[in-house]
């Protein structure tokens, strides 16, 4: 696919994935925007060497969330009967929430500027959010006489918490970079330009590590929150003796005695590797 409304590269095990139509503030109405983010979402979901996407947007916006001329105009995806519109957002915006909720990649939002409406909620739907200190979040839904057609009443309660999700939702006030830290929307606050190479730092030290059980511990961390504890444990057993099958898990243990051999133990103490050490 042709890439005009976005930007996709992998190196060393992180792909990133950059929201490119700056001059409409990233908004995720289109369908090319929408195959793009799509496209880019699949094409390092199915790269055995990419672990973690980062996902961000240029311009000093991550995304406003809808196209808000389109909306008033009833065009695209907002145009049609009650029963169109719903399918337009079916076969649209939703297949990004689906895709970033059924990946075993690490997801990181790289969040620099606006990420107003749905462009919050893409926000929400990564792992791990970082912000530079001009990023701002609010869920405007509600201004617009509408609801979060993208799943965001979903995922904004999982992050800050019912009673705060739903302050934001019923009032649809800006938060800032400060709050959003605060509050637990984003994990770090960085000047604008050290933000991607910040989440690009954070994505490369995940990577690092043996890549079966990057995917295969965001699998569980999904499944934890749908999961009973019994089916649960379950699927650890399962999931634990793939690992322990795997070639990554026996080179992991092969270069962890190497270290501490050379290494050696310390005066007076134990070996830095316990037999009850797992």
């Amino acid at each position: 696919m042709s890439q005009t409304h976005t930007a996709f590269e992998v190196e060393s095990g992180v792909a990133t994935l950059s929201l490119e139509r700056p001059e409409v503030r990233n908004a995720l109405t289109g369908p090319e925007m929408i195959d793009e983010i799509v496209d880019g979402i699949t094409r390092a979901d199915r790269d055995d060497t990419v672990s973690v996407l980062v996902v961000t947007g240029s311009g000093g916006a991550f995304s406003a969330g809808g196209n808000l001329k389109e909306m008033q105009e009833g065009a695209g995806m907002f145009g049609g009967t009650p029963d169109e519109v719903a399918e337009a957002y079916r076969t649209s915006i939703q297949r990004i929430p689906r895709l970033l909720t059924a990946t075993d990649l690490v997801t990181i939002a790289a969040v620099d500027g606006p990420a107003i409406g749905a462009g919050f909620d893409l926000a929400l739907m990564c792992d791990l959010r970082l912000a530079s200190t001009r990023a701002r979040f609010a869920h405007t839904f509600i201004d617009l006489g509408i609801i979060p057609g993208d799943g965001g009443a979903w995922f904004l309660p999982r992050v800050v918490g019912w009673q705060r999700a739903a302050e934001l939702a019923f009032t649809a006030r800006a938060v800032d970079a400060a709050e959003a830290l605060q509050l637990g929307i984003v994990l770090e606050v960085t000047e604008p330009d050290r933000l991607l190479p910040a989440a690009i730092r954070m994505a490369r030290q995940i990577a690092a590590k043996p890549a079966h059980s990057v995917r295969l511990a965001k699998r569980l961390l999904r499944h934890a929150r749908r999961l009973d504890l019994d089916p649960f444990l379950d699927l650890t057993a399962a999931l634990q003796a793939i690992s322990h099958h795997t070639e990554g898990h026996r080179t992991a243990m092969a270069d962890l005695r190497t270290r501490s051999e050379a290494a050696g133990p310390p005066s007076g103490s134990q070996p830095v590797v316990r037999e009850n050490q797992l």
